[in-house]
């Protein structure tokens, strides 16, 4: 009888696949806001439209798919379903926090305040396969919570590993962690509050996509939680030898691993390029920003952490966004999303674009590009790779000599 879990890199052929969700664009029915409505309902029709036509695409290629809705999973049906008994809605900036204040309780609080849950689009932010074990990564997040009876249903309560929930693990968050998390929440970045953030926050979690699995090699960036390797990985996962990098983010929004001799990376992955002795490495450069239709006015209102395009003038959604659900975005200025890849076997990727660059280059080296749009990834900061799980890929734990 075969694992009903079973993946050991990204590029096996692949057999099963975990997909992510999103709220209907009901959900949005009652905000007043007409033109911050419209975006919103827009950006989720066109969300659910490219999901199907992935899903249908995978089904295409024999490749067997699970998406747990955001009913089933208990999301609620209307975003007026969050606001709380204080009448308060959304994240820190329409809570009640006062910026100004810095006691320690209200600074902790303030920062993880969150009334509506991102929905769960991106499962590879807080879990990913190792080998037969799905292992999460994130335990905490609503989404996650929410999924894990589905996983264990689906793939068998011996296959999904919670252990570091189970266990209370706790790793030390690096300054560039805590530098990140002040940043994104608007706080001062200063030596006291990076302390003050160190002593009140032991990290019970980490980012799945600072995990690169190739075989008997793992890659880690340690960007987030230096301690993760020598303190859980080894632990839980002692068959992988893990090579710690630190380039500051998730991998697949640098590298990703198309074939054994074959990378795309961006120059994020440098420093590291030593590591792929022997290997190609098609690179990719920073796309330029300045060149989108008022970018630069965008940015000022939201420090370039997302853009929908043609809503770059609409004040409404931005202060929406801003206001309600900014832990929904990202930081897409950081990000090149060609390199985002899903691989389903030796001869086909998943790319989001039809970058000439990128297409060429897979083609030169006999891999088919398979173009799935997705119109908002500069929106919800991810590609397919984000948007996916692979639970089950063909073969086993090779060497591939990284």
């Amino acid at each position: 009888m075969s694992n009903k879990v079973n993946s050991w890199d990204e590029f096996q052929p692949l057999e099963e696949l975990l997909v992510g969700s999103i709220y209907d664009s009901s959900f949005f029915d009652e905000v007043k806001e007409v033109r911050a409505r419209d975006a919103l309902k827009r950006i989720f029709d066109e969300t659910q439209e490219d999901l199907d036509n992935f899903i249908e695409t995978m089904h295409s290629h024999n490749i067997k798919t699970y998406q747990p809705s955001t009913k089933e999973l208990g999301y609620k049906d209307s975003i007026m379903d969050y606001v709380n008994d204080q009448g308060q809605l959304g994240h820190k900036k329409n809570a009640g926090e006062d910026k100004s204040r810095h006691d320690h309780s209200l600074f902790y609080s303030g920062i993880k305040g969150n009334l509506i849950p991102n929905p769960p689009l991106q499962p590879r932010d807080d879990a990913i396969v190792m080998g037969n074990k799905i292992m999460v990564s994130d335990p905490w997040t609503f989404a996650t919570k929410a999924l894990i009876p589905k996983l264990k249903e689906w793939f068998g309560e011996e296959n999904v590993d919670t252990s570091i929930q189970d266990k209370g693990y706790e790793f030390t968050r690096s300054d560039q962690n805590l530098k990140n998390l002040l940043h994104r929440h608007n706080m001062p970045v200063t030596e006291e509050n990076i302390n003050l953030m160190r002593d009140q926050d032991k990290l019970g979690s980490f980012c799945s996509p600072n995990l690169t699995r190739i075989g008997t090699t793992c890659l880690v960036d340690i960007w987030q939680a230096p301690t993760v390797v020598n303190d859980f990985l080894k632990l839980e996962y002692p068959n992988f030898n893990y090579k710690e990098i630190f380039i500051g983010g998730h991998n697949d929004a640098v590298f990703s691993v198309i074939k054994p001799g074959l990378v795309i990376a961006t120059r994020d992955l440098e420093p590291y390029k030593d590591i792929f002795k022997g290997w190609e490495i098609i690179w990719f450069e920073d796309p330029k920003w300045d060149k989108v239709k008022n970018w630069k006015r965008l940015k000022y209102k939201n420090e370039g952490k997302w853009w929908v395009p043609g809503e770059e003038n609409n004040d409404e959604f931005t202060h929406f966004v801003e206001s309600f659900i900014p832990n929904w975005t990202g930081m897409v200025e950081e990000t090149i999303f060609d390199v985002n890849c899903l691989v389903l076997d030796d001869r086909h990727v998943v790319v989001n674009t039809d970058n000439p660059h990128l297409l060429s280059s897979l083609r030169k080296h006999n891999m088919e590009p398979i173009v799935c749009p997705l119109r908002h990834r500069f929106f919800w900061d991810g590609g397919w790779h984000c948007l996916t799980l692979d639970i089950k890929r063909k073969g086993g734990q090779i060497d591939h000599g990284v």
